[in-house]
């Protein structure tokens, strides 16, 4: 696997035996011509006369030929938690205030995700905010990875599950809260509506941590301040809230019901539904700290979500891919294939799951003008594969090159990813 760093002034053309542009039709041999870190043009077949270059010396080209390999957009977890390594929590909190050694690990890391061809992830918080940190280190090219959006520490109610994702918060709180995390310059909010699910009885998640009216009040001073809003939310009480308060997408989503589904299809709420951290627990050196009761708990849950996630792409609910990497036995970068394979146990045709993997995770990050699909213009995050992942979707394993701008994560983002009129432009393949 090699990453190319593609540097201004440089151009490359890529042939491979097959492009996918992030559009519902399938993939096709083709040509895809990068100049200065972006793509600056598409054409099928070998012909080249066609594209005018803008480099005043005309030396030849660079030729990339890629026979057997299909080229994507680059891949986009929308959750992640940069602070926490997936092996050993306790471990992990450890580093936070060791920063050498945390930043050698998130180094490795990054390094990781990256190489799966992830090119973009969203974090979830810390109370430590490493995650913000991590994402000024990206931009200012101390160190290498995939394009960072951070929301500091997250939102969540005094005395209620998440005292290591932020402080706890009383409703006098809320909106200087939200105005803190702003000034930091946070991307997003996240905001936990509930705990997490039990293992030990089947459909327990504990009530919601805040009313719809404390929701909504975040919800309102988010929105004044240009702030999207992942709400952690498992158990339908929580998600119906969630809903009706009008964040922009749902997390975890556990014991989500059919209606809350109908709703946040009606209203464009995505779903992000991390399936692996539970189905992880069962699988490996995991499993042996449970229980049978414990095993047969956590399965049936997993099981639910995957069938929960079918009936939400009939519905026409937006699916984006989300790892929750960090959590206990799910490490960064490895933990999206494995997020991938659920998807198709859960009956998604391999276009539904590049299309949430790719183009609607663009759109959950507000970046769907940057990333997501191969277009002239666009900044040339682009991911080759051995094999072609719209027939299997297993071929994602076998990362070839990834291809970024070399200069890119040094540049401000377009104030646009961060506006209040999200186009969400989410779509389906059909």
């Amino acid at each position: 696997m090699s990453v190319i760093n593609l540097k201004a002034g440089e151009t490359l053309v890529i042939k491979a035996s097959r492009v996918w542009r992030g559009t519902p039709e399938p993939p096709r041999e083709a040509l895809v011509y990068l100049q200065d870190g972006k793509v600056a043009a598409f054409s099928t077949g070998d012909q080249t006369g066609g594209y005018k270059r803008n480099d005043p010396v005309k030396e030849p080209m660079n030729v990339l030929e890629l026979p057997g390999c299909t080229v994507i957009p680059g891949l986009i977890d929308c959750h992640v938690h940069l602070a926490l390594d997936g092996r050993d929590f306790s471990r992990a909190r450890q580093q936070w205030t060791a920063r050498g050694e945390l930043l050698e690990r998130v180094k490795a890391d990054l390094t990781n995700t990256l190489e799966r061809g992830i090119v973009a992830v969203r974090d979830g918080g810390d109370r430590a905010g490493i995650g913000l940190e991590v994402k000024q280190l990206v931009i200012t090219g101390r160190l290498a990875g995939p394009l960072v959006l951070a929301c500091g520490h997250a939102l969540h109610r005094q005395g209620k599950y998440g005292s290591f994702l932020g402080p706890g918060l009383t409703p006098a709180e809320l909106e200087k809260a939200v105005d803190s995390l702003a000034r930091q310059g946070v991307d997003h909010l996240k905001v936990l509506v509930s705990g997490i699910v039990s293992f030990s009885q089947y459909g327990r998640v504990d009530a919601p941590q805040f009313t719809r009216d404390e929701l909504q009040r975040i919800v309102y001073r988010a929105r004044s301040r240009g702030l999207r809003i992942m709400a952690h939310a498992s158990g339908d009480d929580a998600v119906r809230l969630a809903v009706e308060a009008g964040v922009d997408s749902i997390e975890h989503g556990y014991f989500i019901s059919e209606e809350s589904l109908h709703r946040m299809a009606a209203r464009g709420i995505a779903w992000v539904p991390t399936v692996i951290p539970v189905a992880g627990q069962v699988r490996g050196k995991w499993r042996v700290q449970y229980t049978a009761r414990e095993v047969e708990v956590i399965t049936r849950t997993w099981r639910r979500q995957v069938k929960m996630i079918k009936k939400a792409l009939e519905m026409g609910v937006t699916l984006g891919v989300g790892t929750d990497a960090g959590a206990t036995g799910v490490c960064h970068g490895q933990g999206f294939l494995e997020e991938l394979l659920l998807y198709r146990k859960a009956g998604l045709s391999p276009a539904d799951i590049l299309l949430a993997a790719t183009r609607n995770g663009a759109a959950i990050l507000g970046l769907e003008h940057l990333l997501g699909r191969i277009e002239p213009g666009r900044p040339a995050f682009l991911v080759a594969v051995e094999g072609n992942p719209w027939e299997d979707i297993s071929t994602l394993a076998k990362v070839k090159y990834v291809f970024r701008p070399a200069d890119f994560p040094g540049k401000k983002l377009p104030e646009k990813y961060n506006s209040l009129q999200p186009e969400r432009c989410f779509m389906r393949l059909t």
